[in-house]
């Protein structure tokens, strides 16, 4: 194509036709012209369409990590309302009969007041997003800004539960919780063939009782209960609220991926 044009070049140059020469010479920067920016439009539209993959994946990979967040938070909450509920049992039984003598099962009840949860702050997807450099790949804005705020509140509420946990639960409550119990073991496997070893001891039952009839140990006691229960109710809210939005930034994702609910139940 190059000798073609070459040769067109010679031939208007040799006829000494000044005019046409012009004219062929500007057609030609034209056509080079159109053919950069062609390419540079199909260049553009391949990175657009890389672009467009790219976002698909992150927003594909951000519901899946939602959903588990989603998941963990239940389990969570589930163990919550056990923890509420098991300690409003106890404070009842004892305004009842001043005493935790007839309280059932007090130690499998202890041990599970012993047992807390961080907050799960599942955010993989979107520290890639953000470390990359990509944030630019979610073109819709508002969907951007949903997304941003969802995580900003997961890791307050992570950062709240932690210093709750740190601060209060294992300085505060769990002391007192496993001063007064004999820990279960969950797993028997562990020691089902350890002679007995780790079974509880009823011998141990009875002084634990007894160190709950020390005033200053019931006071702690009743203190604990209390304050696991607001602490536990406060956090329920924290719980609620972080299903809750994530349950409204999957739909969103969802409509901006163009799945409707039969596609969805699908890839689950």
């Amino acid at each position: 194509m190059i000798q073609v044009y070459r040769k067109i070049r010679q031939k208007l140059l040799a006829q000494n036709n000044f005019q046409k020469y012009v004219m062929y010479a500007i057609g030609e920067i034209f056509l080079v012209v159109v053919g950069i920016l062609l390419a540079l439009q199909f260049n553009n539209w391949s990175i657009e369409n890389v672009n467009k993959v790219k976002e698909k994946w992150y927003l594909i990979n951000m519901v899946e990590d939602i959903e588990y967040q989603r998941d963990v938070l239940k389990y969570m909450k589930e163990h919550y309302e056990n923890c509420i509920k098991t300690s409003e049992s106890i404070l009842k039984s004892y305004k009842e009969t001043k005493n935790f003598q007839n309280i059932d099962s007090l130690n499998e009840k202890l041990n599970l007041l012993m047992e807390t949860d961080n907050f799960p702050n599942i955010n993989n997807t979107y520290q890639e997003l953000i470390s990359s450099g990509q944030q630019a790949l979610i073109k819709n804005k508002e969907l951007s800004v949903n997304i941003i705020d969802y995580y900003l509140y997961s890791e307050d509420n992570y950062i709240d539960v932690k210093n709750n946990n740190d601060n209060v639960f294992y300085r505060e409550l769990h002391p007192v919780f496993y001063d007064l119990a004999q820990i279960v073991m969950i797993d028997k496997e562990l020691y089902e063939d350890k002679d007995g070893l780790f079974e509880t001891d009823s011998e141990i039952d009875i002084i634990l009782i007894k160190k709950l009839e020390i005033d200053d140990t019931k006071m702690k006691f009743l203190n604990a209960l209390k304050s696991l229960i607001l602490i536990y109710k406060l956090q329920l809210e924290m719980i609620d609220d972080t299903i809750e939005m994530g349950r409204d930034l999957v739909q969103k994702i969802d409509d901006e991926l163009g799945l409707t609910p039969d596609m969805v139940n699908q890839t689950e």
